[in-house]
Parts: C-alpha cells; sequence; structure tokens
C-alpha cells in the first residue's frame, strides 16, 4: 500500500518542477514581442509618474525628471503632486515636486490646469521641513536632446518654509511646450545641492 501513494506522488510532483521552467520560456516568447515596439521610446522616456534620480559628478547636482501624464493639464485638480524622492541632504530627506496651476486672473473660483491652459508653476516641497539647498528648474520632453533651460538658481532655507517655488515673475511654464507627443508625457527636471558645508 505503500508504493501507491509514492508513485502517486511522484507524477504529481515531477510535473511541478518541469513545468513552471518550460512555462516560462513560452510565456515570455510571446510577450517580448509586444514591449519591443515601444522599445526605443521607452528607453528615452519612462512611464507617467515616475521619478529618474541621478548625479552630476560635475557639479555635485543632483538631477531629478519627474515624468507627468500630459492628462493632467486637461485636468480640473487644484495641483498635482510628485511621488517622494529621497535625496542624501544630512541624512536621506524627502521631497516632492508640486506642480500647481496659475491662478484664474479674476480671482473667482478655484484654478486647475484646463482653466488655466497647462501653464503653471513647479514648487519643491520638503518633507522634513529643514535643510539649505540651491536649486534650478526645467521642463523637458523627457529626451535627451530637448533643448532645457533651467531657471535658478533658487536659495531655500526649508526650515523657515516646507515648500518653494521659484522668484516671482520667472515662476509660470507652459507644460504643453514640453509635451512629448507620442507618449503623451512631460517631465519637471529639478537640479538641486545642499548647501550645508
Amino acid at each position: 500500500g505503500t508504493h501507491v501513494p509514492q508513485l502517486l506522488l511522484s507524477p504529481l510532483m515531477s510535473p511541478q518542477g518541469p513545468e513552471p521552467s518550460l512555462l516560462s520560456p513560452e510565456s515570455s516568447r510571446p510577450q517580448s514581442p509586444q514591449p519591443n515596439n515601444p522599445c526605443p521610446v521607452g528607453l528615452q522616456v519612462p512611464q507617467p509618474h515616475t521619478i529618474r534620480h541621478s548625479l552630476n559628478m560635475d557639479n555635485g547636482m543632483h538631477q531629478v525628471f519627474w515624468h507627468v501624464d500630459a492628462l493632467k493639464l486637461k485636468g480640473q485638480e487644484r495641483q498635482t503632486v510628485s511621488p517622494s524622492f529621497e535625496l542624501p541632504f544630512e541624512g536621506q530627506v524627502s521631497f516632492r515636486l508640486v506642480l500647481v496651476p496659475k491662478p484664474n486672473p479674476d480671482g473667482k473660483g478655484g484654478a486647475s490646469f484646463k482653466k488655466a491652459n497647462g501653464v503653471g508653476s513647479v514648487h519643491l516641497k520638503c518633507e522634513a521641513a529643514k535643510g539649505l539647498v540651491n536649486f534650478f528648474v526645467s521642463i523637458s520632453n523627457g529626451r535627451p536632446d530637448f533643448n532645457r533651460e533651467p531657471r535658478g538658481p533658487v536659495k531655500h532655507n526649508f526650515a523657515e518654509l516646507s515648500t518653494c517655488g521659484l522668484r516671482k515673475g520667472e515662476e509660470m511654464w507652459d507644460f504643453t511646450k514640453a509635451v512629448d507627443k507620442e507618449t503623451q508625457t512631460f517631465a519637471v527636471c529639478l537640479e538641486i545641492s545642499s548647501l550645508v558645508t
């Protein structure tokens, strides 16, 4: 009687062993042609609502690209907030980028990107509410060949105010000018360094 369960068990177990290994090449085979088509674009332009962070070794500035869905520019939201990202200033400090639509000229009703035709400002919010930084802001379609025109630098102490934008007169951007038609995204670029000596 003891041999029967063993015989039953071994055929049950053995298909489980090879099956995943047989499945994985097959299941990955039909899937791989699909991502291949948008692949060149995918390499350059990540998904919307993602953060890409790098460090410029030449000037020691951290570069943060936030990719935003262009549909946000047609929406009714009063602000659009990026995912949180950490920078190594006085320990790991969390930041977010916030897009705020241009206020209505008549001051009536809530502002939205739809009403502002995609024009608005970029603000940097520090979740630790401390630290002295120096930063530039620019917008881009997320591709390396886009002519970004950084504005700044802005020096700010987050201990005084947890959110900071560009100076008055240069804080408004027409985000629609940076929308990539193929991917329907645009990118906000922050270049920032800590001023702590």
